[in-house]
């Protein structure tokens, strides 16, 4: 296994480590007819066959969703035989319910899901196919696909990648004195001294839903953690580090500082993720801590209309370095045990297949950084960030090196930690043990 380091916006892998991605969305739309003629042969006629995709629940917008109208639409109007059935959960069900399903032997035929130790856990199990010999493979970025390669196999389709970030209210900014995106914890900490003292709250977070504290732990935890021993993850399976280190503490006390001196929302843990996205949109905070993958539900216009912008959490100390987080999106996998396998075969190469309407569509709407050949992403939000962050080192998101658990058990204990019942050694404590239970160490 491989954890790419690298945006993509085309099937080379020439700007790797640093992240220069051509990262650029809206495809040079290439003879469409052309290419429809060279997908897989339509079946107007056969049996009826339904599919089933499962995929985290999708941002809420004014528009039709890929996953929930366009997909299962452009299919049926190639395929007039192929139905697909669309299930969305939210992230913190959702893993529990794939499993769940493969595990009684329902597995979705179709499903979205994470790189790195977690779709290992998935190919261990032998519930996942092979997509080595998948026809449309080559056209991704080798270095991203590799984090979804075993032993020499691919097991999954690359969306693209993504990063954790902090969206801000760059007027907010302005009219608290804030000239400048905070480069270092000082620095940032004055900016949250500098809003909550002109009235804004600094930070909105839904709490509620445990999984989104990940966000802003990670982008911590990239400098504080990363920047002096970038094997931390790997040493962590020889014994050499332990989520009891110091350095991950200061993390969970980091973080947990923003809660203690207000700048995070109050009641953040009664705030689901849809609420506080909201909350920010609607200027009733300066700052939301999510990642590009919220680009439609946060760069629309809520109450309040305001310029937005993206910059990491800085958590590394003056002149120290700075790491901020880039990681594979998550890939499309298919079950080993569908008996459709025909028919997803020819989803997806309808789907990935470049210049077929389904192809064009899922470039425009996917929030994922591209990293298939020749596509570019145009958002200059995105475009913005990663000029900014194009010579530093990036990390993936941490919990792709985890076994599965431990980055839930995080989760968790912090909200206790939101609620004052915990501390950031209980938190490091309860990561450990699970760590441990989950590798039998």
């Amino acid at each position: 296994m491989t954890l790419s380091l690298a945006a993509c916006g085309s099937g080379n892998d020439s700007k790797a480590d640093n992240a220069n991605a051509d990262a650029s969305a809206a495809p040079a739309a290439t003879a469409a007819g052309e290419a429809d003629q060279d997908a897989a042969p339509a079946q107007d006629s056969g049996e009826e066959v339904t599919l089933s995709l499962m995929v985290t629940t999708r941002p809420t917008t004014d528009n039709k969703d890929f996953y929930l109208d366009w997909l299962p639409e452009l299919v049926k109007e190639k395929y007039p035989n192929i139905n697909i059935e669309v299930e969305q959960l939210p992230t913190d069900q959702y893993k529990q319910t794939v499993k769940l399903k493969f595990a009684s032997g329902q597995g979705p035929d179709i499903f979205t899901w994470w790189a790195g130790l977690q779709a290992q856990d998935l190919v261990d199990a032998g519930y996942v196919r092979d997509m080595s010999d998948f026809s449309q493979l080559g056209k991704f970025s080798k270095s991203i696909a590799d984090s979804y390669s075993f032993d020499g196999k691919t097991y999954a389709i690359p969306l693209g990648s993504s990063f954790l970030t902090t969206w801000y209210n760059k007027d907010a900014f302005t009219d608290a004195g804030i000239d400048k995106i905070p480069e270092n914890w000082d620095e940032f900490l004055a900016a949250c001294d500098k809003l909550k003292a002109k009235g804004y709250t600094p930070i909105t977070m839904g709490d509620k839903q445990s999984f989104v504290i990940q966000f802003g732990v990670y982008q911590v935890g990239a400098s504080a953690i990363y920047a002096d021993n970038y094997d931390f993850d790997k040493q962590l399976f020889t014994g050499e580090t332990k989520f009891t280190d110091p350095a991950w503490i200061d993390t969970i006390n980091k973080y947990k500082s923003l809660y203690d001196n207000g700048y995070i929302i109050e009641n953040s843990l009664g705030l689901s993720q849809e609420q506080s996205r909201q909350a920010y949109l609607d200027g009733k905070a300066a700052m939301i801590i999510d990642g590009s993958f919220g680009y439609d539900a946060l760069n629309k216009q809520g109450a309040v209309e305001f310029e937005k912008g993206m910059f990491a959490i800085p958590s590394n100390e003056a002149g120290k370095e700075f790491v901020y987080n880039l990681t594979p999106s998550n890939g499309i996998f298919v079950s080993a045990n569908s008996k459709n396998q025909e028919a997803i075969d020819q989803v997806l190469e309808y789907w990935f297949t470049e210049g077929t309407p389904l192809f064009e569509k899922w470039v425009e709407l996917s929030s994922d950084i591209p990293c298939y050949e020749g596509v570019e992403d145009k958002r200059p939000l995105i475009q913005e960030y990663l000029d900014r962050y194009k010579d530093y080192k990036n990390i993936y998101n941490l919990n792709n090196a985890w076994p599965e658990g431990v980055s839930d058990m995080m989760c968790t204990k912090f909200q206790e930690v939101i609620a004052g019942d915990a501390t950031a050694e209980d938190v490091c404590n309860a990561m450990q043990s699970k760590f441990e239970e989950l590798t039998d160490k």
